[in-house]
């Protein structure tokens, strides 16, 4: 039987490692852009200096195509940005529940009118497929570390990093309880991306054991080929990836994560305000690419929109 205390301690580890991840992402990107407004400044200053960033060119052809979702996504940001945390820091208990929800959805709905203006808009209602085209929009335009993924299988010991200097041993060897402040190196962004993975390939392993299991295979085990089949065809795991396992963890699978860990005001606080920054940072990035494409004054038009709310 699960007592109350076993409830409280096994939330308590998993929201723990949560704000680690969140927090660790906040820590390299501040010791590379610095903090605050500044920092997001430095990371769309970075951006500008792209080759991939300077050779977008206006087409104002998708902007209807593409209104919706943007004004869905900084409409969801805006309500993170509204919730007088700093005044309120309680607030952040209940808050952090639906934190990943919003997060995950706002940089959705900004990132599908970013591929729609990109003419990449492919099926990207289903989440995997957003996830793998915003995994090249990362990759193609965003600077370390928002560019980092890790990829290969089957297994955490066989994964590789990429735009990020780590290595699996170094991740394995990370614990997530640790304080991202003092941790080496880059492992915990490492680690994070690596547990994600790692939860996606198992997923992904377990139902073809079962999908086995229903045309009656007596030997459901999967051989390495078959794993290499799965895995292969994934694409690089990224952070977009870590806030939509947040997202699912949050909505689905363990909100008793938020309802029995033992949870501290200053810490709850804490986490809303570096995971609603993660989220700033991400979409400042991709305003800078939507603008590119069609251009200051249709933005401008967009943004007086969402002002007037």
């Amino acid at each position: 039987m699960t007592t109350g205390t076993n409830l409280s301690i096994d939330a308590g580890y998993e929201l723990s490692t949560y704000y680690n991840y969140v927090k660790a992402w906040v820590i390299y990107s501040e010791k590379t852009f610095g903090s605050g407004d500044d920092g997001i400044n430095k990371l769309v200053d970075t951006m500008k200096s792209k080759t991939a960033v300077n050779k977008l060119r206006n087409d104002m052809k998708y902007i209807n195509t593409l209104r919706p979702d943007y004004l869905r996504g900084k409409y969801t940001l805006l309500l993170m940005k509204q919730l007088p945390i700093d005044r309120y820091p309680e607030l952040a208990l209940s808050a952090n529940m639906w934190l990943p929800v919003q997060s995950y959805y706002a940089i959705n709905g900004v990132g599908l009118a970013l591929l729609s203006a990109l003419d990449q808009r492919g099926r990207e209602d289903n989440h995997r497929a957003f996830r793998a085209s915003f995994a090249n929009l990362l990759h193609s335009y965003f600077p370390p570390p928002f560019c980092a993924r890790c990829e290969g299988g089957p297994d955490k010991s066989c994964f590789s990093f990429i735009n990020i200097n780590t290595t699996a041993a170094q991740v394995i060897q990370q614990s997530n309880l640790q304080n991202p402040s003092y941790a080496v190196g880059n492992s915990f962004l490492g680690k994070s991306l690596a547990t994600t993975r790692t939860e996606v390939l198992g997923k992904e392993y377990e139902d073809r054991r079962q999908d086995k299991k229903r045309k009656g295979c007596q030997s459901p085990k999967l051989s390495k080929n078959e794993k290499r089949g799965i895995w292969t065809k994934w694409h690089g795991t990224t952070i977009c990836d870590l806030l939509y396992r947040m997202r699912v963890q949050s909505n689905y699978k363990n909100p008793d994560m938020y309802l029995f860990a033992i949870d501290n005001v200053d810490d709850a606080a804490s986490h809303y305000r570096n995971l609603r920054y993660i989220t700033e940072l991400i979409i400042a990035g991709l305003d800078l690419l939507i603008v590119r494409k069609i251009g200051k004054q249709e933005m401008m038009k967009l943004n007086n929109v969402i002002a007037l709310a």
